[in-house]
């Protein structure tokens, strides 16, 4: 039996819930604007490259959320549950879920979100994180399928985590990968940061 390569470390950070709610809602509501709406690839994708940017810019994520790696990328793991309405992440965000997801197309993979019920609530995301989540939206929104898949399957903490022959459908992603360079102790920090209510505006 092949002996497990190592990987980087890991933490496990606590999700700011009422964050990925908004950064969620901010995205399904920018689409709206420009008369479209979001597979749910797309929300994904999109938290992944404006939680990577702010981490890289302000030391800290915008959702706190965690990332794994799956076939088709980087994912997010409650925002991704939440989309999916999976029952657990419903309830923690206080059964909120202010947009519509319609039944997926005929010959689509995809659910699509839209509609939202509300505007952000701006009180909850800084004046940088909605800067970085329009950015990573527009970046998205410019790009194929297959060109976010490949910005996104190039990310080194996705390099490290992904086992193309593993049985697993998700494996944890380094934060400290996350980071233009690799920190591994800021990671930490970040971790602590999410678990101890330590202001994230």
């Amino acid at each position: 039996m092949a002996k497990p390569r190592e990987k980087a470390p890991t933490v496990k950070l606590q999700p700011n819930v009422s964050k990925i709610v908004e950064a969620i809602l901010h995205v399904v509501s920018e689409a709206e604007t420009r008369r479209t709406s979001l597979t749910q690839y797309e929300i994904v994708k999109t938290l992944f490259l404006a939680d990577k940017a702010h981490l890289n810019r302000y030391g800290r994520p915008i959702t706190f959320d965690d990332y794994v790696a799956m076939r088709d990328g980087p994912v997010p793991s409650f925002a991704y549950d939440l989309l999916k309405r999976n029952q657990s992440a419903v309830k923690r965000a206080g059964n909120d879920i202010p947009w519509e997801q319609s039944e997926r197309v005929a010959g689509e993979r995809a659910h699509h979100y839209h509609s939202p019920a509300r505007k952000p609530d701006e009180s909850i995301l800084s004046p940088s994180d909605l800067v970085a989540l329009s950015d990573a939206l527009a970046s998205v929104k410019g790009l194929s399928f297959g060109q976010i898949r490949r910005l996104t399957h190039e990310d080194p903490a996705y390099l490290d985590a992904w086992e193309d022959d593993g049985e697993r459908k998700q494996y944890p992603m380094s934060y400290g990968l996350l980071f233009e360079v690799p920190d591994f102790e800021k990671a930490e920090r970040i971790e602590f940061l999410s678990k101890h209510n330590v202001p994230h505006r």
